[in-house]
């Protein structure tokens, strides 16, 4: 069954390192390898998560086999214009009601039956956090287990069409209420950890008061995430204020994007995710595309809480060293002003946070297929990747049934479905072998019809 090789197996209690040093010493024994064991990267089933070219940039495919957010209770607090609470992908994942702080005379939280949208901006932000995930529907957020708490700063009138509506503005004293409604429920049974995305801004100095609830909630325990800024000449408040991490964006292909804002900020704590045609969640169940580092912001949320669901123990200063120093380098070698510390590599990070260390880590060396399942009859195209680090001169990828009949052999990462005959293959399991002319990867995924 194996041209040239035969399989050996060790006798019970010989540790793989030691048969194959033994097999070596064997007269006309050429070569001796290891019976390596694949597994499959977690896809979820979710339809649109083709669209979601970031899952793909970040590395969460391989951080999902360890960590989807599920092992400790953390919420990601959305400081915005109110989350929808009918919305069917985030319904499921809110805890509690909304808290509207748009009242600057009230330091209280006034609260309501259902979480209510002035306009679409935090219903998106909260999509791509943590929209529900794996559950055959709409898109994956970031982290598939964390609550979302909708902390409205907005009132209907404060909307422009930046946000989704018809005088965009909140207040410093808005902020600081909810920030401290934030701090004063940290840790609590309902919502666990918080994670608080802040994708709102102005391009001005950290206020004094503002940065003093900022360093109570720090003190509190929440991780505390913000928008750089789009289009600005310095890093925004609050993303400018100490503790908080500011984030800036990048597009597809890794470069940052034309409107993202940089400054000494992001080289002293910054960090990029992709910020350019963000597929997420949309008012009255819809779905959009949207741009921003406005929606790069909560994919670091949604990272954050992934970190803080595997090591709850960790303190908000060392879920952002861990994000820093799992991130991949981009422009100049180090900090910088444009790309911070890099784009986040969530994999990496969990990796770095179960082990202590990245030497001799080789994780990321990985191909995956998505949607997976595949479902002919709702998906266009199946896509397969593999790490960006590999050159693809020379890709083929081959696709064979379990009885290793080669189904169709192409020359692209994308497949229609169809075999070599042009009709849509049977509703199994497959196995793709990517080849380039550096490296081979292979995988498995399911066709269902």
């Amino acid at each position: 069954d194996f041209v040239g090789w035969t399989l050996v197996k060790t006798p019970k209690g010989m540790k793989v390192g030691q048969g194959i040093k033994f097999l070596k010493r064997i007269q006309g024994a050429d070569f001796v390898e290891p019976n390596n064991v694949y597994r499959v990267s977690l896809v979820p089933n979710d339809p649109y998560i083709s669209t979601q070219y970031a899952l793909d940039q970040i590395n969460a495919y391989g951080a999902w086999e360890y960590e989807t957010g599920t092992s400790s209770r953390v919420t990601v607090a959305v400081m915005d214009t109110g989350i929808q609470g009918t919305n069917t992908e985030l319904a499921g994942k809110l805890t509690g009601i909304t808290h509207q702080f748009f009242d600057p005379n009230s330091a209280g939280a006034q609260s309501v039956d259902t979480p209510i949208a002035a306009c679409n901006h935090a219903t998106r932000v909260a999509g791509v956090a943590a929209a529900a995930s794996n559950n055959s529907s709409g898109i994956a957020g970031i982290s598939w287990g964390a609550k979302l708490l909708s902390l409205r700063l907005f009132d209907d009138g404060d909307c422009t069409d930046a946000c989704g509506g018809a005088g965009c503005a909140t207040t410093d004293a808005s902020m600081i209420n909810a920030i401290n409604y934030a701090a004063s429920i940290n840790n609590s049974t309902t919502t666990g950890r918080i994670v608080l995305n802040m994708s709102i801004g102005e391009a001005i100095a950290c206020a004094g008061p503002l940065q003093v609830a900022i360093n109570a909630a720090n003190t509190a325990g929440v991780v505390m995430i913000a928008a750089a800024g789009n289009d600005s000449a310095s890093v925004n408040s609050p993303a400018n204020c100490n503790y908080v991490i500011p984030v800036g964006g990048t597009d597809s292909s890794n470069k940052l994007a034309s409107f993202s804002t940089t400054g000494p900020e992001m080289t002293n704590r910054g960090l990029v995710a992709p910020g350019v045609s963000v597929y997420t969640t949309d008012l009255s169940n819809g779905f959009a595309y949207a741009d921003g580092t406005s929606f790069s912001a909560p994919i670091v949320a949604g990272f954050a809480a992934l970190i803080i669901s595997a090591n709850p123990t960790l303190t908000s200063l060392q879920v952002g060293d861990l994000m820093r120093e799992s991130a991949d380098d981009l422009g100049a070698s180090g900090p910088d002003s444009l790309y911070g510390w890099g784009i986040i590599n969530v994999f990496r990070a969990l990796r770095l946070n179960a082990s202590g260390s990245l030497a001799g880590f080789k994780g990321e060396e990985k191909a995956i297929a998505y949607p997976n399942p595949f479902y002919l009859s709702r998906d266009k195209r199946i896509t397969f990747a593999f790490p960006s680090a590999v050159s693809s001169e020379g890709l083929k990828i081959k696709i064979y049934n379990m009885e290793g009949e080669l189904v169709r052999q192409i020359e692209s990462l994308v497949w229609d479905g169809k075999n070599h005959t042009g009709s849509f293959a049977a509703s199994v399991i497959y196995i793709f072998r990517i080849e380039t002319d550096e490296k081979n990867f292979q995988g498995k995924f399911a066709i269902i019809r």
